[in-house]
């Protein structure tokens, strides 16, 4: 595989990009716990039969971030300017499906269709359990060493597994990129969050406007909240699909990564091909989710 990388210069801010293969494009938004190698898996094996790109957004991995007024989706848009991309499908975790949503409702014609693994928005923070609730108190104080710690007990471990029922190499992973984002000087979580500029009215009273078909993927080790809003904006975007995969916490991809990426290719297969059914009738789709198999597939379905 042979990689582009390239930096794209944005207000207040300087994205690193990489880019490989051909075809129709596929851009990836990683979530804001982790930066874009959480997608090295699906980078790699869609970049031989589609275009890929990722991005860090501003503040994570090895993008920069300055003070000054932004918005994530408009960061996406320059980023796919840069790229020469005018229409793609968005693979998208946590705060990425939330940059995903602002730019599917901003720009619908630019979107083929969407996959969001641990769906997040802004403003929505999973409490209920003592790991989540130890991740608000370190945030809110700014313990780098607190919120790394309980970052990976709430969303890679979540409420019901101990660090030794996660694959080891998947948390160590997991711990390298978080580590590194909390860690920095400049950093999204330090200084970013108080210049994010959000769309109102908030998309998630706009469910019913976004065009492009979105396959909801949540783990059942996840925080509740955050299986709960991926079952809201399932039960709210017209096209959707919402499927549980067992055994798998907040970055599902990165647990059970060949299940993610096998209901990848399938969706993207169906919506994101240039075909007819990529214009499917919201009532006739959800029919057939409701004829779907729940065996052999390590998933339960539902479509709302």
């Amino acid at each position: 595989m042979s990689i582009q990388a390239l930096q794209v210069d944005v207000a207040h801010a300087s994205l690193h990009v990489e880019q490989a293969g051909g075809g129709e494009a596929v851009a990836m938004l990683h979530g804001f716990l982790v930066d874009s190698g959480q997608w090295d898996h699906e980078f790699a094996a869609l970049s031989r039969d589609r275009r890929v790109v990722r991005y860090d957004a501003r503040g994570f991995g090895r993008s920069t971030v300055e003070s000054g007024a932004y918005a994530h989706h408009e960061d996406l848009a320059a980023v796919l300017d840069a790229c020469g991309v005018r229409r793609a499908a968005l693979l998208a975790c946590s705060g990425g499906a939330a940059t995903a949503l602002d730019f599917a409702l901003a720009h619908p014609e630019r979107v083929s269709a969407m996959v969001f693994v641990g769906a997040g928005y802004w403003g929505q923070f999973a409490s209920t359990t003592p790991a989540a609730r130890a991740f608000l108190q370190a945030l809110g104080s700014y313990d780098a060493a607190g919120m790394i710690d309980s970052s990976l007990r709430a969303f890679t471990d979540g409420p019901r597994r101990r660090p030794e029922d996660v694959d080891a190499v998947v948390r160590r992973r997991t711990r390298e990129m978080t580590a590194h984002n909390f860690q920095r000087a400049s950093n999204y979580w330090r200084r970013a969050a108080l210049d994010q500029r959000e769309p109102q009215p908030s998309a998630l009273e706009r469910l019913h406007e976004i065009a492009a078909p979105t396959l909801l993927i949540s783990g059942t080790e996840d925080q509740p909240e955050a299986v709960a809003l991926s079952e809201r904006m399932a039960a709210g975007i017209p096209v959707a699909q919402f499927l549980l995969l067992q055994g798998a916490g907040h970055h599902a991809n990165m647990e059970v990564p060949d299940a993610v990426l096998a209901e990848t290719r399938r969706w993207l297969a169906k919506y994101a091909a240039g075909n007819a059914s990529a214009q499917a009738i919201p009532g006739t789709f959800r029919s057939e989710l409701n004829r779907a198999s729940r065996t052999g597939t390590g998933f339960q379905g539902a479509s709302e």
